[in-house]
């Protein structure tokens, strides 16, 4: 026994606690009406299992219910896991408290916290149940991302909900959700046994030994091309350390020993350390500097322009009143008016008082005057001041002459270091070239090691290989799951399931329940009528889990089976469960003869499998009732308590 089910107990917002006891090892039942929560207790255990979300549909439970938990037993402890319900409008919720004892006291609603995180508790479980370090593998040419296998995939063989029990599309828990199906295909072989527990470790081995005699047949390689072109190829090497002034020497074909000696020179090589006087880059700072006066230069040609034409301005205004003046002064009125103001100075005929023109006369003479005499203050200081601007200009563009000039000097040695640095590279390769040579002089005694070498790697890679070969994984794995269709066409046949007269097995790439005829292969979905669907569920999932104990699998040792029932009793007409409720005889017979079928085969795994059986069927013998759990779900008595959302 790796794992069973004692109890799942619920947390009410009121601060009471609602518990539902299980024995180990034997057949568990939960009967009541249809709505009073009993598909709800799936839900439960598998949000306490670590699933992602929880799917414990809308009402009293959600409105009441603030943790969930369940005690589960192992062979040498009890492990309690109690896990926050979701808030509003989420879908899961991470906190979680666990309790590991011998025997666990069910804690109080107070001695519940956030203690912990389910990610937590399903890598601790993942360990408890014996799953180790594992990776699905992915065909070479496909791109979907590998599995790391841990407690959660196991679930897909611990669970048959009502929407699944009686299904003829899917088999597993879960299957017809997205990507699901894979993560089946990917982590089947791994439970049932296909792929060994080591196969992770032994794959990280074979990718090691390949990459070694990768390495050492390179090293091999690069040997005997040096060995096959004999000292040509030391010449020839001499000869580009002569191009890249390693070596001085006009004689190219020198004696072997002079060779060897100036290759060795060329092998011990190093370039020179460069020295910067500064960390920093004058570059950065000289094209800042060069921007900045590039703007300065921008702004003083701006500055220029506006003062020249306000200068021009000015004249064109000087112009203008000279203009008047001297128009004025033809006439003779200036004379006219600083001599007397009796006559009047356009007709000379005798004023009485000063009139209105002359007035007018005298104020735009006076005007022009003093506009003349502001036009010859400020012509002064505009010549300074685009003096002044001239001079600046000249300046700034001098300035960035200079500028200009360091940074293409400074480009110029740029270019100069990185034709060292180029040349530096050539040259350490040559030097690494000439190093290899000058080793492998000695032929023999270093390629028989390395051949040496490579040849016990093939070997180890040869045995990894065909250990790890994919087919060999199919093969083994087609083998195993005809051990289990042996079971399952036994038990098709006791359970009289249509097609059960041919041999009935596992279909592992289309993941259903075949029946190999002599006319073909019948699928799940191509099967008629609901009994057999909910016959083929049960047949396929109790083969599998007495595999997984025969074979000492990291499986769970429970199965939890909701409303298999559910094709004879139609939710809306069910009321007692009594057996009576179902019109025909043979259906009646056949209810009773699948419960009494899934008691034999439990009590034939006792005590290492505990089946957990929700349903509305009630038959009215010992042995049903036996195994009935908690007081039956009909009338108020529900798993809700009343007094909870009342």
């Amino acid at each position: 026994m790796t794992m069973q089910i004692r109890t799942i107990t619920l947390y009410g917002k009121n601060g009471e606690r609602r518990d539902v006891d299980f024995n180990l090892g034997t057949v568990n039942i939960i009967t009541g009406a249809s709505k009073r929560g009993k598909t709800s207790l799936i839900d439960i255990v598998e949000y306490c299992l670590g699933a992602s979300e929880c799917t414990v549909k809308e009402g009293h439970i959600r409105q009441t219910v603030d943790w969930y938990a369940i005690l589960l037993q192992f062979p040498d402890c009890q492990l309690f896991i109690a896990r926050a319900a979701p808030l509003l409008g989420a879908k899961a919720n991470s906190a979680a408290h666990m309790v590991i004892a011998n025997e666990v006291t069910i804690p109080t609603r107070n001695e519940i916290s956030n203690s912990t995180n389910i990610d937590s508790i399903v890598s601790y479980l993942t360990s408890k149940v014996g799953i180790p370090e594992q990776i699905t593998e992915v065909p070479e040419g496909q791109t979907r991302p590998e599995v790391k296998i841990n407690f959660r995939h196991s679930r897909y063989y611990l669970f048959q909900s009502q929407n699944e029990i009686a299904n003829n599309e899917v088999l597993f828990h879960q299957q017809a959700k997205p990507h699901i199906p894979q993560n089946i295909k990917d982590t089947l072989p791994y439970f049932i046994g296909a792929a060994d527990d080591g196969r992770l470790a032994d794959i990280k081995k074979l990718r090691s030994l390949k990459r070694e005699r990768s390495q050492l047949a390179k090293q091999l390689g690069e040997i005997e091309s040096l060995k096959g072109d004999g000292l040509q190829k030391g010449y020839a090497l001499l000869a580009e350390g002569a191009e890249l002034g390693l070596y001085n020497s006009n004689d190219l074909i020198s004696s072997d020993k002079v060779l060897v000696a100036e290759l060795t020179k060329i092998a011990r090589w190093k370039p020179e350390d460069i020295d910067y006087e500064d960390s920093t880059d004058p570059l950065v700072n000289l094209e800042r500097e060069y921007q900045e006066l590039l703007q300065k230069k921008n702004t003083l040609k701006f500055r220029l322009r506006e003062a020249q034409e306000y200068g021009a301005s000015e004249s064109g205004f000087e112009k203008a009143v000279n203009a008047q003046f001297y128009r004025l002064n033809t006439i003779g009125l200036f004379k006219k008016f600083g001599r007397t103001h009796e006559n009047c100075p356009v007709c000379e005929s005798q004023n009485v008082g000063e009139s209105k023109f002359e007035a007018v006369i005298k104020k735009a003479l006076s005007d022009l005057d003093s506009k003349l005499d502001g036009i010859n203050r400020s012509r002064p200081r505009i010549t300074g001041y685009l003096t002044q601007l001239r001079e600046e200009q000249s300046q700034t563009l001098k300035h960035i002459r200079k500028i200009k000039s360091a940074i293409n000097k400074i480009r110029e040695e740029d270019d100069e270091l990185t034709r060292q640095v180029d040349l530096d590279i050539l040259r350490a390769r040559l030097a690494g070239k000439a190093s290899l040579y000058v080793e492998s002089i000695d032929w023999n005694q270093d390629v028989s090691s390395l051949h040496n070498q490579i040849n016990i790697l093939d070997e180890k890679i040869t045995i990894l290989s065909e250990r790890l070969d994919p087919e060999a994984l199919k093969e083994k794995l087609n083998s195993q799951l005809s051990y289990i269709a042996e079971d399952m066409t036994n038990w098709a046949r006791e359970l009289k399931l249509e097609h059960s007269e041919n041999r009935i097995r596992l279909d592992a790439s289309k993941l259903t329940v075949v029946a190999d005829t002599p006319h073909g292969v019948i699928p799940l979905s191509y099967m008629g009528s609901g009994e057999n669907w909910v016959g083929y569920h049960l047949v396929a999932y109790f083969a599998l889990i007495k595999w997984f104990i025969g074979q000492s699998r990291p499986v769970g040792r429970f199965l939890f089976i909701d409303q298999p029932t559910q094709v004879y009793f139609p939710a809306e007409k069910s009321d007692s469960g009594d057996l009576s409720e179902i019109e025909e005889d043979e259906d009646r017979e056949a209810v009773r003869n699948m419960f009494r079928w899934m008691f034999d085969k439990v009590q034939a795994l006792s005590p290492d499998l505990q089946v957990i059986i929700t349903d509305h069927a009630d038959i009215d013998e010992e042995w049903f009732q036996v195994a009935v759990r908690d007081q039956k779900w009909r009338g108020d008595f529900a798993l809700i308590p009343k007094n909870w959302y009342e």
